[in-house]
């Protein structure tokens, strides 16, 4: 029933400047309770890796790296890690040769070296030679004993700064130093301990640190120094002023770090390669870099190797070198990139302005769809606002401008709908208890069905599985396990969605889906295979991306069925979900496990391949009983389209299938010749492997009598 005082249009105004200003107040709460804290830094990295390819960084910075090619090469020559000191000299000297700008080490060098003094020699006098060359310190609020000559190190790099900033820093009670030897013949030095936001990402990074009544630079800041001679420093409230710049700061003085594109980082060179670079050019003979590669270049030493433990995950790369974390400050002092956040007045304003006019449109407009596309195109310029200002290097709290936008649309639907009458919060009460978009329409239009209980129907279903990721996990850590996890399940999600399928549930690594329901579909088969083609192949770039990361490759099994299967709301009557059961369900699980056996990566049934039969092409595997089964299944090997099966394929199926016949007539010699003919054409073909093995066995220890080609799979 309507209310005759919220009918006028005014008092709808009037609403909804009520709710949107509780709204507000609720946002505010919940940001100023640091309940949006996390979620802000997810959206600041999500707003960098939008940004972040569309940012060039500057062309005098380059990274020399030691990675996992620079290892081997030095194992191949005899030399293990780690490498003695000698070993960066001609690195220095190359930079010095090319007249590169600064060389700045990313690498603690804080015992002597195993090799004895004249390896740490070595490399001191390549410093001395260079005049350009920076080195780590390590400042700890540990207190510990220093050596005597810290003293003089610390008044050589202190920086000149005036403090008017009213705010001191936390001081630092001790330093992990460079063997004296190179620290006295290094240019200068800057601090490396850098720690990460509270999520372990490394958005940002001090500049200044405080030890000892001394003012000590971070390794970037020390670079920039050096390449501007030491200029003098003012650190005032909002940040540092250096002759006609002045670099932001936040509150607890660090600087926030704008990133550049993964694919338009900054230049890497292999270290080995550099050495070796030297080595030609004094020997005569062709270099693998000309010398004049870093001419004029600030040039970063540090690892990229998986194995050497620098790895630092940032807002747009979760395994980011950390020597890349100092060069990016240094590129944006450079090109005075410098990201700031907006005031919290004009956040606070701007969210308050959100609510406001996003709950009076709710109230005004009665029509659902015009209220979805009005909210969508709200929630979409306030995204387009939000990534133009971080283009512009201007981070707008978007979290608390998000949650003022949904809590008034929320509040203001739910008073609209509780006035409006019973229909409406019936509806309400429908969506809660779904997250599938298909799900919701059909429920809305037939809300009988939203009870306990079933109906039969022949639907297919889908299961899939990574080969072995137990173990692989096992081997990897909780934070690489999610990363890859996720990505992998969002990616098979996102093609299983498309193809109108409905995901039924996760386990783990492991995906349940079906098709034909709730809404039907006549060519439910056809669109679980095509879906299970196309997740095969996108998992194959995944691959090829987790390998060119770092990660070891995956792989997955798929198995599908198509029969007559219970589908409906089952649970109990506070908590149920909507799903498949059935021996038809339990058989495409069983599939799914039957590729372990056969290696095949996507297995159908008989029944599946009968109704997908025009759209794609197989291969029969085999006659199988799984076990709980009385009745054997045939089943195929999924391998593409229609019509897209190559010429080496084709062959394949063309030999396999006579070799499967003569298979089941138990012409063992036969049978093994032309599974051996397929090996040959496709070496990594796990049915032919599978079924050579069957021939050698059977022609040692020939089947009963009453063998019938049936294949008895004892396990899933």
């Amino acid at each position: 029933m309507r209310l005759p005082l919220l009918s006028s249009p005014k008092w709808k105004i009037f609403g909804g400047a009520i709710i949107g200003v509780s709204a507000w107040l609720l946002a505010l709460s919940l940001y100023y309770g640091k309940l949006l804290e996390s979620y802000e830094l997810k959206t600041y990295d999500q707003l960098c890796r939008l940004t972040a390819p569309y940012s060039l960084a500057p062309d005098d910075i380059v990274l020399i790296v030691v990675d996992q090619g620079s290892l081997q090469a030095a194992q191949r020559q005899g030399i293990n890690w780690p490498w003695p000191r000698q070993m960066y000299a001609p690195i220095v000297q190359f930079c010095s040769a090319s007249g590169a700008r600064a060389v700045t080490f990313d690498i603690l060098f804080t015992e002597p070296s195993s090799y004895g003094l004249e390896d740490d020699q070595l490399l001191a006098e390549s410093l001395e030679q260079n005049e350009h060359a920076i080195l780590p310190i390590f400042l700890s609020r540990q207190g510990r004993p220093q050596p005597a000559w810290e003293k003089g190190l610390l008044d050589r790099i202190t920086l000149t700064l005036q403090d008017q900033s009213g705010q001191p820093l936390a001081p630092y009670l001790s330093s992990v130093l460079p063997i004296r030897v190179l620290a006295d013949n290094a240019a200068s030095l800057g601090n490396v301990a850098i720690p990460p936001d509270s999520d372990g990402i490394y958005r940002r990074l001090p500049l200044l640190f405080s030890y000892h009544g001394r003012w000590i630079p971070s390794l970037g800041l020390a670079v920039w120094q050096h390449l501007k001679g030491n200029a003098p420093i003012v650190l005032g409230p909002k940040g540092i002023q250096m002759e006609e710049m002045r670099i932001p700061l936040d509150a607890q003085g660090n600087f926030l770090l704008s990133y550049y594109g993964s694919q338009r980082d900054f230049p890497r060179y292999s270290a080995f390669n550099v050495i070796q670079s030297f080595q030609a050019i004094q020997e005569g003979s062709q270099p693998v870099y000309q010398p004049q590669v870093f001419r004029n270049k600030v040039v970063f030493l540090g690892f990229t190797a998986p194995g050497l433990f620098d790895l630092k995950p940032t807002p747009i790369n979760s395994v980011n070198p950390g020597v890349a974390i100092h060069a990016t400050l240094v590129a944006n002092l450079l090109k005075k990139d410098f990201r700031v956040r907006a005031s919290t007045a004009a956040v606070l304003a701007l969210a308050a302005a959100v609510a406001v006019v996003m709950a009076i449109i709710v109230m005004l407009i009665p029509s659902l769809w015009q209220l979805a596309l009005i909210t969508l195109g709200c929630a979409g310029s306030l995204l387009f606002f939000l990534v133009v200002a971080f283009r512009q290097n201007i981070w707008w709290d978007g979290v608390l401008l998000m949650a003022s936008l949904g809590l008034s649309f929320a509040m203001s639907t739910a008073f609209s709908y509780a006035t409006e009458g019973r229909q409406r919060r019936q509806i309400k009460q429908i969506f809660s208890h779904y997250m599938s978009d298909l799900l919701i329409q059909d429920l809305l239009k037939n809300p009988e069905k939203l009870r306990l209980g079933g109906e039969r129907r022949v639907l297919t279903v889908f299961f899939s599985d990574l080969a072995g990721f137990t173990s692989l996990s096992e081997k990897l850590t909780p934070e690489v396990v999610v990363t890859l996890l996720n990505r992998y399940l969002t990616a098979m999600t996102d093609i299983i969605l498309a193809s109108g399928g409905l995901i039924d549930k996760y386990e783990g690594d492991a995906i349940m889906a079906f098709w034909g329901a709730p809404l039907p579909q006549d060519d439910h088969a056809i669109r679980a295979c095509l879906a299970a083609l196309d997740n095969q192949a996108r998992l194959a770039e995944l691959r090829q991306e987790f390998i060119q990361a770092g990660l070891p490759p995956v792989y997955a099994r798929i198995g599908i069925n198509t029969g007559e299967m219970i589908i409906g709301n089952m649970g109990s009557s506070q908590r149920f979900d909507f799903t498949v059961i059935g021996d038809s369900v339990n058989l495409a699980s069983r599939l799914e496990g039957a590729g372990k056996e056969y290696g095949a990566s996507i297995i159908l049934s008989e029944e599946t391949y009968r109704l997908a039969e025009e759209r794609v092409e197989v291969r029969e595997l085999d006659l199988l009983r799984v076990k709980g089964k009385e009745f054997p299944v045939r089943i195929y090997e999924l391998l593409s389209r229609k019509g897209e099966l190559n010429e080496t394929k084709g062959r394949v199926v063309r030999l396999f299938t006579e070799g499967l016949k003569h298979y089941r007539q138990q012409q063992w010699s036969e049978a093994l010749s032309l599974f051996q003919q397929v090996s040959a054409l496709v070496p990594e073909d796990g049915p032919a492997k599978t079924f050579i093995r069957r021939c050698e066995e059977f022609m040692e220890m020939p089947p009963p009598a009453d063998w019938d080609g049936v294949y008895r799979l004892a396990s899933k």
